[in-house]
C-alpha cells in the first residue's frame, strides 16, 4: 500500500460515488434551469441536456468508485442506485414515470454512463509473491 493512502471499504466507495453522481446531476440540473430561464438553451433541447447530464453524472461517480474499490462492476452498481434514487424522486414527485417515453431514455442513458466507467479502469494485475 502506497504512503499516505487510506485504506477505505467498499461500501464507502459506493457511498461517495453515489454522492458525487447525485451532486454532479443536482449542479448540472440547476445550471440547464438557469440557461432554460435566460434563454440560452431553447425548450427542445432540454430533453437532450438532461440526458447528457445522466450521462455525465453517472459516469463521474462510477469512475470515483472505480478507482477507489478496484472493482469495475463498480461503476455499474453506482449507476444502478443512482437510478433507483432517481426513480424513488419521480414517484415520490409524480406518482408515475413514463417509460416509453423520456423516463425510459434517462434510464438508458444512465446505465451507458455506468457501463463506461467500467471500462475506463485499466486492468489490475496482481503480483504473485
Amino acid at each position: 500500500m502506497a504512503k499516505g493512502r487510506k485504506k477505505i471499504t467498499v461500501w464507502q466507495g459506493f457511498l461517495a460515488g453515489s454522492v458525487l453522481s447525485l451532486g454532479v446531476y443536482l449542479a448540472g440540473l440547476l445550471l440547464t434551469t438557469l440557461l432554460l430561464v435566460k434563454g440560452t438553451l431553447p425548450e427542445g433541447g432540454s430533453v437532450p441536456a438532461v440526458a447528457v447530464l445522466c450521462v455525465l453524472s453517472t459516469l463521474a461517480g462510477g469512475v470515483l468508485t472505480v478507482r477507489l474499490t478496484r472493482r469495475r462492476a463498480g461503476g455499474v452498481l453506482t449507476a444502478i442506485l443512482f437510478l433507483f434514487v432517481l426513480v424513488l424522486a419521480g414517484l415520490g414527485f409524480w406518482e408515475e414515470i413514463a417509460w416509453l417515453g423520456h423516463g425510459g431514455i434517462l434510464m438508458l442513458c444512465g446505465l451507458a454512463g455506468g457501463l463506461l466507467a467500467g471500462a475506463a479502469m485499466p486492468k489490475v494485475r496482481r503480483r504473485r509473491n
